[in-house]
This record gives structure tokens, C-alpha cells and sequence, in this order.
């Protein structure tokens, strides 16, 4: 028998197969199945909404995008996925691909970032 390893993805061939599917994150050329559970998801959305009612009250500069991207800029084979992510809109015009792919290559783009693994007590 003989072992054949799973073919590695470029971020480039990530984001022509993937990039506008939400299930899937693309970790050191690794394809990765990051479909979200009913509980993940509510409280992603409750972090988020919670995050943009402040935003509003601070008349900040700051925007949740609905969907993003993040790639890191040393890893060349990876794009990730965060539930919620904060930007600042005033630095968007620095990122690279925003204007096609909502994608963000500048770590000074983001707020905040997070990722959730477990539904967290109310």
C-alpha cells in the first residue's frame, strides 16, 4: 500500500476554489471543513452585533465586514477565516486586494479579531 498525501493548495488556488465559500479555510496549504455549528454561530452573531452597537455609539470609524479574509503576510499558503473581525475603514485603502476580494493582508487593518470554538455562558 502506498500513501499519497493530500495535495497542498496555494492561497492563489485557494481563493479561485474557495474563496467565496464560507466552510473552508486554507491553513499552511491545507484545505480545512470550518462549517460552523447553530451554536457557533450565535454567538459569533451576538459578539458582532454587540461590537457594532458600540461602534455606532462611538461614531467610530471601525466596520464588521459581513465576510473576510485574513492572510497572513508570513505564511504564503494560508487564509483564515475569523467569526468576527473589526476593521478600520480609514486604513482599507492600504490592503492590497480589498477592492476585489474581501481580503485583509495588513495586520495594522484589523481592531480585533476572534475566533469561537465553544457556545460561552450568557
Amino acid at each position: 500500500m502506498t500513501y499519497t498525501p493530500p495535495k497542498l493548495l496555494t492561497f492563489e488556488e485557494f481563493i479561485a476554489s474557495y474563496g467565496d465559500n464560507p466552510r473552508y479555510e486554507l491553513i499552511d496549504g491545507e484545505l480545512r471543513d470550518v462549517e460552523p455549528t447553530g451554536p457557533h454561530e450565535e454567538v459569533a452573531g451576538s459578539t458582532a452585533g454587540r461590537i457594532y452597537a458600540e461602534i455606532l455609539r462611538s461614531n467610530s470609524h471601525w466596520l464588521i465586514p459581513k465576510t473576510c479574509l485574513i492572510k497572513p503576510p508570513a505564511a504564503s499558503a494560508t487564509a483564515l477565516r475569523p467569526d468576527v473581525i473589526v476593521l478600520d475603514r480609514t486604513k482599507l485603502s492600504t490592503e492590497p486586494l480589498w477592492q476585489k476580494e474581501p481580503i485583509i493582508c495588513n495586520g495594522s487593518t484589523m481592531c480585533l479579531c476572534g475566533s469561537f470554538t465553544k457556545k460561552l455562558d450568557s
